[in-house]
């Protein structure tokens, strides 16, 4: 994998394996432990000030030494009103790929307001090396008990850390929303994403895609070039493809009255799966479309206008 900085890693430097240090660290005398939040992205904040400060040096010392000189450390912050995912990455001097990749986010309209975003003090590159699962409960540990570094340690420990390095090109065009297409053009968008009322039970819940309202029979697309990892009936799905994409992201197609792929096949960007149906949990014929990134829904309208 090509890296965009002007160093390069060698041999059984390749990759980092992320254990922080126990100790405090001190940036212009002031002390900040690795866990510790950020209240605020003003100037004045003294928090802000020593991440950023911690960022610069380590960034001067990966490319001149190809190193860290300061041990890698991780902050929270909760977005604020009128905040989003570019305030972050302005205000605190990180690079987009180092934030998106250790949050695992599809896109950067995937945080707003509410939301806690993870930002470590160096820039490059996060990989996940343990499930999903292990990940999500660790991040989840950490913001309950922010000043435990052995927490900040176990959850470090899930990743593998490319120091200096952002992402390829087409992940970069995947996490900009430019690399789906919409699996049923021309179709009425009869149901979007999130909490909505069910047509069914007219209970309130959460809807993790879109329903593209369509006749039986309609061709279903590819959204994205990826491999087929599930062909079949799936429940209230009815009958669902699942394609799995770079970068952890995976597509689901659903309530297809048929299905034109089987498990383990490749198939392109805009090529015909199945057809429109109405099998499963539904009112009438429609196409359920998810996208997902580390096997967390996220909104397909982000990705193109249904």
């Amino acid at each position: 994998m090509a890296m965009d900085t002007p160093w390069t890693m060698k041999n059984t430097a390749a990759f980092v394996f992320l254990l922080v240090a126990l100790s405090l660290s001190t940036v212009d005398g002031r002390k900040q432990e690795s866990g510790a939040w950020i209240p605020s992205l003003e100037n004045s904040a003294p928090e802000l000030q020593v991440l950023r400060d911690q960022i610069r040096t380590n960034l001067r010392s990966s490319y001149r030494e190809q190193r860290l000189a300061l041990p890698l450390r991780i902050y929270l912050y909760r977005l604020k009103e009128n905040e989003n995912f570019f305030t972050v990455v302005t205000r605190t001097g990180q690079d987009p790929d180092t934030i998106a990749s250790l949050n695992g986010l599809a896109n950067p309209a995937s945080v707003g307001p509410g939301d806690v975003l993870l930002i470590p003090n160096a820039r490059g590159v996060f990989r996940r090396n343990r499930s999903l699962e292990e990940v999500a409960a660790l991040k989840e540990n950490l913001q309950k008990r922010p000043a435990s570094s052995a927490n900040t340690d176990q959850l470090l420990e899930g990743f593998r850390f490319y120091p200096g390095r952002r992402f390829e090109p087409e992940e970069r065009f995947y996490f900009r929303g430019q690399g789906f297409a919409h699996p049923l053009p021309g179709a009425v968008l009869s149901s979007g994403y999130g909490n909505r009322r069910d047509p069914i039970n007219n209970r309130k819940s959460f809807h993790g895609g879109i329903d593209l309202a369509a006749k039986v029979g309609t061709p279903v697309l590819a959204s994205a070039p990826g491999k087929v990892i599930h062909a079949g009936p799936a429940g209230g799905y009815g009958n669902l493809i699942i394609l799995e994409h770079r970068y952890e992201y995976t597509t689901y197609y659903g309530h297809l009255s048929k299905i034109h792929v089987k498990k383990g096949d490749s198939v392109n960007q805009g090529q015909k799966i199945g057809e429109v149906g109405k099998t499963g949990r539904v009112t009438g014929p429609h196409l359920h479309f998810e996208i997902r990134k580390d096997g967390k829904h996220t909104s397909p309208s982000k990705f193109f206008h249904p």
